[in-house]
């Protein structure tokens, strides 16, 4: 921000000087900076003096970019319009980045002039989340892209978004102790939009998972912007399926609902819900191992008491480095006299 200041003062330095001298020229933007992709114009003030060396022509101001140097577009100015206010189109700014106008004039005596102001042009911010689809349980996830900026109406060449997800199985800073953490990259495009949700395919990292989302423009190198790498366990966390109250015939199927793209791979364990005295510790009654992948798991009706009881399960993931998730869901169970 400092530099932009001393940008801006200087150049109503060199005004008040012109002033002096009697031949105010100058290019002053109406904002310093600039929101790419926004749908709002860059307004240019201009005044150039016609001067007694010779009669001015072609007289124009360009908007280039600062980096290449290469001309975006220029507006050219009526013979009899010494001063006013150009307005340069939202389309003109599909990147963020450095940016100059400047005023040249043609003279008789093939002298030139020139005057210059420099524009700031930044990314809009998108808000990124992920979210679980219908399909979860088939290997897919959203990702949401998100932005309150009014979003410029390009008539013609309109920008796509290229949304590039890494999936890895372990943060860039933990390592394994197999060597180097897998990662799996997929990428698509979409249109430039204010808010959308887009459905991608898991990637098998394992018993844990981390994404990280880019958004940039396709073609171009600058990042919009990235988020993550997000611990998939720790966003959605997992779910115990089970029905709110049964007879227990033969046994009481339980079914692990995981993260999207994670394998599942832990501890289910069962215990009776009772009132206890403080200090009591609930007595699990049985623990069934899941294998990676293994979803469901059964416990037999014969680890029941006879009536009507209020039974809770819980999942438990011991392997992760980072925590160990806990999941419960209660249940009431009837067990009658005779079945097994």
């Amino acid at each position: 921000m400092k530099p932009m200041l001393k940008d801006f003062s200087n150049l109503l330095l060199v005004v008040l000087c012109d002033c002096v001298l009697g031949e105010a020229e100058y290019l002053l933007l109406g904002e310093p900076g600039h929101v790419a992709l926004s749908n709002t114009t860059v307004s240019v003030d201009f005044q150039y003096f016609d001067g007694a060396n010779g009669t001015l022509r072609n007289v124009s101001v360009l908007l280039l970019e600062a980096n290449t140097n290469q001309t975006v577009t220029t507006k050219y100015l009526l013979t009899n319009q010494s001063q006013g206010t150009l307005e340069f189109e939202c389309f003109y700014f599909k990147e963020a980045g450095d940016y100059w106008f400047m005023m040249t004039q043609g003279m008789t005596d093939s002298s030139t002039s020139e005057k210059s102001a420099f524009l700031k042009v930044e990314w809009p911010d998108f808000h990124v989340d992920l979210n679980r689809t219908s399909k979860a349980a088939e290997g897919t996830f959203q990702v949401g892209l998100f932005t309150s900026q009014p979003l410029c109406l390009f008539p013609v060449d309109k920008p796509d978004i290229l949304v590039d997800v890494i999936f890895t199985n372990s943060l860039p800073e933990a390592g394994t102790s197999q060597g180097q953490p897998l990662e799996i990259r997929t990428s698509k495009k979409t249109e430039l939009s204010q808010g959308q949700w887009i459905e991608f395919g898991c990637a098998p990292v394992g018993p844990e998972a981390y994404v990280t989302v880019v958004l940039k423009l396709v073609g171009q190198d600058s990042v919009i912007t990235s988020v993550g790498p997000i611990d998939l366990a720790q966003k959605f966390g997992y779910k115990l399926v089970m029905v709110p109250e049964l007879t227990c015939a033969s046994g009481v199927e339980v079914m692990v609902l995981p993260p999207p793209c994670i394998f599942v791979q832990g501890v289910i364990a069962v215990f009776k819900e009772a009132p206890r005295r403080p200090g009591e510790r609930t007595m699990r009654l049985a623990e069934n191992s899941l294998p990676l992948g293994q979803r469901r798991t059964v416990f037999n009706c014969t680890l029941f008491d006879m009536g009507r009881n209020k039974y809770c399960f819980d999942f438990g993931i011991s392997s992760r480095s980072q925590f160990s998730t806990k999941e419960k869901e209660c249940m009431i169970i009837q067990r009658n006299i005779g079945w097994y």
